[in-house]
């Protein structure tokens, strides 16, 4: 039997190579031990211990998603944890190992085409690991009148047999081949990520030199020599760091722009250090390219579908959310709005929404039911995978949906949402930038007005609460509750509004002007937000 052997990890093979002992330095070490293990030993214990991981949250854990498991065990050690797992019967190694990082690090892999993996793949199969359930061995023997895979992946030519299927993945290093057309992959979004990266600096710039094959960066104290691919401890070391500036190759370029960090030659392209917006902007800007255009996703065209509900019962707020809806940038996108009340005539709804380039769906709501309850009707109507909550009163910038469906992604949070960052006060009419709480991280809430959950997590914890108010805190304590994730990422691209009299929050507007780092006077104009053409 031939032992993988990867930098960063080391597998020992014992008791008649039915039993694997993995040390890893770090959880992308096991996916790429993952990746490479397919169809190299069927084993009914593994043990993993990993040298540093730190769950999310306090006390979270994810979940293996393996059957046949007759025992699991998660023991910290120091800085680190070991993981034991004992299948009743043996199970590729790949699987179980892909198991143990579903336990460690936030995964989604609950949505779009099974994932089939052979042997023979290189580690840059990494990024997709955290789907890895099923391989396609050559001595298996399945019907013949199924389907064998949705997307198989393998790591040369699909292996001999033909299996029938709908797509095919040939990884290499940094080009894969998807269905015979090479596609450049150049970002892992379980490495090349923002996640602890602030709203507002200061921020450092660092200086780019490269000596033969590895590029050094320096920033005051900060100085990190990168061979190759930019690693999970530099990325974290990097989270301070605005910008690089100087020559670095496409692929580190598109790795830095990935996790937030802006990279050019000329410092006269940097925006002005005392201009956060426009910090925030730009670096908003380049993550969103790079997770778009060079991810596992992009490659293998698997953007989820996204359903919008918004839910309303004013009439004066109609045309308003009309044109939020419609300044939407997704590919994959519908619309159900339900008209809730006798105030909102469903017919003038749908009137309204033939304006809206998406597909729409009206739902009438008794005005009796309450508003999680008429969320639910709106919700159970829906098609997408993914499910987001707008309010009919609020901002939100073209890109609004694709920020919430790739902070998903990145995060592996059940939830995400968009930081309370911007706040347009009608009364005094100005908007106050007051970033109190931390984006891009793991917490407890987030906007109401921006959530984006999966319509099976939904499902998985009973809908939304039929409660009158407080319905986005009743869904975010059911998911923490069901030991699920939140993610806040950044606010850029959402306004929350203030009307005075009549809204459904508690909290009076005199607390959104303290804590501020700067008030704007009006609604605050930037296409980010989709704003700058209502000046």
């Amino acid at each position: 039997m031939t032992v993988p052997q990867l930098p960063g990890s080391r597998v020992r093979s014992r008791r008649g190579d039915s039993t694997w002992e993995v040390s890893a330095g770090r959880v992308h070490d096991v996916q790429a031990l993952a990746a490479v293990s397919v169809g190299l030993a069927r084993l009914t214990d593994l043990q993993v211990e990993v040298d540093r991981w730190k769950p999310p949250i306090a006390g979270w854990l994810g979940r293996a998603r393996i059957p046949g498991l007759a025992s699991l065990s998660v023991e910290p050690r120091g800085s680190g944890v070991r993981v034991r797992l004992v299948a009743v019967e043996a199970a590729d190694a790949a699987v179980l190992l892909a198991g143990v990082v579903r336990l460690l690090s936030p995964v989604v892999s609950d949505i779009g085409p099974e994932l089939t993996f052979t042997p023979g793949l290189p580690p840059e199969a990494a990024s997709l690991a955290g789907g890895l359930r099923d391989v396609l061995l050559s001595d298996e023997s399945r019907d013949a009148h199924v389907r064998r895979c949705d997307v198989l992946v393998c790591g040369e030519e699909p292996p001999p047999g033909e299996p029938e299927r709908a797509s095919t993945v040939v990884v290499g290093s940094g080009r894969w081949t998807v269905d015979g057309h090479n596609v450049e992959v150049d970002v892992d979004p379980s490495v090349h990520r923002p996640i602890g990266r602030r709203s507002t600096g200061p921020w450092t710039v660092a200086a780019a030199t490269t000596s033969g094959s590895v590029v050094h960066l320096v920033a005051g104290e900060t100085r990190i020599s990168v061979t190759g691919d930019l690693t999970a401890a530099q990325v974290s070391a990097l989270r301070t760091v605005g910008a690089v500036l100087g020559e670095i190759p496409g692929r580190l370029a598109r790795q830095l722009n990935a996790c937030g960090v802006l990279t050019t030659s000329a410092s006269d392209d940097l925006p002005a250090l005392d201009d956060p917006l426009a910090w925030q902007a730009a670096s908003v800007h380049e993550r969103r390219h790079a997770l778009r255009q060079h991810g596992p996703s992009a490659a293998l065209d698997s953007w989820p579908s996204v359903s919008i509900v918004l839910v309303t019962h004013r009439t004066d707020h109609l045309e308003h959310a009309m044109r939020q809806l419609s300044g939407l940038r997704y590919p994959r996108l519908e619309v159900v709005v339900g008209a809730h009340g006798d105030r909102v005539d469903p017919a003038h709804v749908w009137d309204l929404l033939q304006e809206v380039p998406f597909p729409a769906t009206v739902v009438a709501v008794d005005g009796s039911a309450t508003l999680g309850q008429a969320l639910q009707s709106c919700s159970d109507r829906a098609e997408g995978s993914l499910i987001t909550k707008m309010d009919d009163d609020d901002h939100y910038g073209p890109e609004h949906v694709w920020d919430l469906v790739l902070a998903r992604q990145y995060s592996g949070a059940q939830v995400v949402g968009k930081a309370l960052d911007w706040i347009h006060l009608e009364a005094e009419d100005v908007t106050a930038f007051r970033p109190v709480y931390g984006a891009e991280k793991y917490a407890g809430f987030v906007a109401g007005g921006t959530m984006l959950i999966s319509a099976a997590d939904l499902a998985a914890v009973g809908g939304w609460r039929p409660v009158p108010k407080s319905v986005d805190r009743a869904l975010l304590d059911r998911v923490h509750a069901d030991g699920g994730l939140v993610y806040r990422t950044h606010g850029l691209g959402y306004v929350y509004v203030r009307r005075g009299q009549g809204h459904t929050a508690t909290v009076r507007d005199e607390h959104f002007l303290t804590k501020t780092a700067a008030t704007i006077p009006g609604l605050v104009q930037h296409p980010a937000f989709g704003t700058e053409a209502l000046s």
